[in-house]
């Protein structure tokens, strides 16, 4: 029963949801990703979600779900600029590779006397390229003060390496 049931819901209302999840994505693969993760949460909520309740559900479902990929495709696409150029170059002289390490050493010496929760953050999240969401968990912080720990360190060092770094 539980299979008919999806499979009717499922026909009916599937282009409502891949149309509310491209609105918001503007991507066909990620609106589908959404689409087919809102109806794996219908599947297993189709016995408690009432019949007359299961397009509103669906709706709000789709876009709150949409939203979330939009954030993780921002943020997955996200780059530290003021460390992204240190190794720009395929062959480097021995003098510049000194110049190279001086920089980045005494760029994360002043980091670390600034602020040891910046240091942390900037080398398990950029460098190590850990995942924030338990880099957060480890360090006690919400996603959102992570990524806001994370964007004043960045500007903190644009501000204060900004002619150092474009000589490196």
């Amino acid at each position: 029963m539980k299979a008919s049931q999806f499979n009717k819901v499922y026909d009916q209302y599937y282009l409502m949801v891949m149309k509310i999840a491209y609105s918001v994505l503007k991507d066909y693969h990620y609106a589908q990703d959404v689409c087919q993760e809102v109806f794996i949460i219908l599947y297993k909520k189709l016995g408690i979600i009432d019949e007359e309740l299961i397009k509103p559900w669906l709706i709000v479902s789709t876009k709150r779900k949409a939203i979330d990929f939009q954030r993780k495709k921002f943020y997955g696409r996200e780059v530290c600029k003021e460390l992204q150029g240190l190794r720009r170059k395929t062959e480097i002289t021995p003098e510049e590779n000194f110049i190279q390490k001086e920089f980045e050493s005494e760029l994360f010496r002043r980091l670390q006397e600034k602020d040891r929760a910046w240091f942390e953050i900037i080398v398990r999240v950029v460098i190590n390229q850990e995942n924030p969401s338990q880099v957060a968990q480890d360090m006690n912080l919400s996603l959102a003060n992570l990524r806001i720990k994370l964007h004043r360190a960045r500007a903190w060092i644009r501000e204060n390496f900004k002619d150092d770094y474009d000589k490196v």
